[in-house]
Formats: C-alpha cells, sequence, structure tokens
C-alpha cells in the first residue's frame, strides 16, 4: 500500500470517527430534549388533574351543602314524616344487621 493510500484510507477513517462523534452528540441531545418534554407533559397532565379535583371538590362541597340546607327545610316542613321515615329505616336496617349475625 502506498503512502497516499494509507493516508487517504486514514482520512477516511478519522472522517468517520469524527461524523460517528457528531451523530453521537446530536442523539445525546434528542434524547435530552426529548426527556425535557415528557417531564413538562407529565407536569402538565399532573397540574391539569389537581385543579379538576380541587374543581370537583368545590362542587361536591356545594351540592353536599345544598342537601343538607334542603334536608333540614324538609324536616322542619314535616317533623313527623320525618321522624317516621328515620325510624322505619332504622328499623329495617336492625333487622337487616340481625340476620347476618
Amino acid at each position: 500500500m502506498t503512502r497516499a493510500m494509507k493516508r487517504q484510507a486514514d482520512d477516511g477513517f478519522s472522517d468517520s470517527i469524527e461524523k460517528l462523534g457528531e451523530d453521537a452528540t446530536r442523539i445525546k441531545d434528542d434524547l435530552a430534549e426529548t426527556a425535557h418534554d415528557i417531564a413538562e407533559a407529565a407536569s402538565s397532565g399532573v397540574s391539569m388533574a389537581k385543579r379538576q379535583m380541587t374543581d370537583g371538590i368545590k362542587v361536591a362541597r356545594k351540592q353536599g351543602r345544598e342537601a343538607v340546607k334542603s334536608l333540614a327545610e324538609h324536616i322542619e316542613e314535616k317533623p313527623f314524616t320525618s321522624v317516621a321515615i328515620a325510624a322505619g329505616a332504622g328499623i329495617v336496617l336492625g333487622i337487616l344487621l340481625s340476620r347476618r349475625g
């Protein structure tokens, strides 16, 4: 092999090694960017879920307050009916629980 051919082969090998290094750097940068994007998407999803959960809790509290208010009004309007319903429910529950034991 002549010196010129050897130099050409060495230059080609050096170019290949250099390109390989550049490709590895690009891949590393792409992976870092992808990891950042995934972390950002996850954070955004958690924030949205937290916001929806907070909104759901607020709605549930409001509905609970309205139900308690409605029940209180019903009891004030018809106290004897309310007591009769509560007693009936207690009797049924007592019968069901006594059969289980």
